[in-house]
């Protein structure tokens, strides 16, 4: 009787050891994946590139259409921050009154890029430029709200480089 008890203590430890090993290779062996970024990260990362790479004649919004019929756009080799650079030169220099042209220049480049139901305002150096918003939600209601900055300049002719611009972007849900 005594062998058989050991027989069954035996063969219990080595399926308990197997379990064991078997559980330790798979912990080991199963690769953690970095979650990639947030959508919304990636959203204002994406829209900040395409306002700084995007040139104007590569554009087909019907509003920069006929702002650039209009004569309001002077290079079509501006980026799109270029070109919203200028606007505020103009603006701030009191050359020409372009804030409704910045608002609706914003609110066309913005529209396909960052979904109706994210909130946007775009700022140039602290000016509030275009708000896409419901009073409702503030960012401080917000449940995530993401910023992003960026430095421009613009060559307004050979001799005057108008800047630095600050470009401040902010995101929220």
């Amino acid at each position: 009787m005594n062998k058989r008890g050991a027989y069954f203590f035996v063969i219990d430890a080595l399926i308990a050891a197997s379990i064991i090993f078997i559980s330790l290779i798979i912990i080991f062996t199963t690769h953690s994946t970095k979650p990639e970024t947030s959508p919304s990260l990636r959203m204002i990362e994406e829209y900040t590139y395409f306002l700084m790479e995007t040139k104007i004649r590569e554009f087909q919004g019907d509003y920069v259409k006929s702002l650039e019929n209009d004569g309001n756009i002077t290079s079509l080799d501006n980026t799109l921050l270029e070109q919203l650079t200028e606007f505020f030169y103009l603006n701030e220099s009191k050359i020409k009154n372009t804030s409704i042209i910045m608002a609706n220049f914003t609110r066309e480049i913005s529209h396909g890029i960052i979904p109706d139901q994210r909130y946007l305002a775009v700022y140039l150096n602290h000016t509030l430029i275009y708000n896409r918003t419901n009073p409702a939600r503030t960012i401080n209601d917000s449940s995530l709200a993401l910023t992003t900055k960026k430095i421009t300049f613009k060559r307004i002719n050979q001799t005057y480089i108008y800047g630095p611009i600050i470009l401040e972007v902010k995101i929220w849900v």
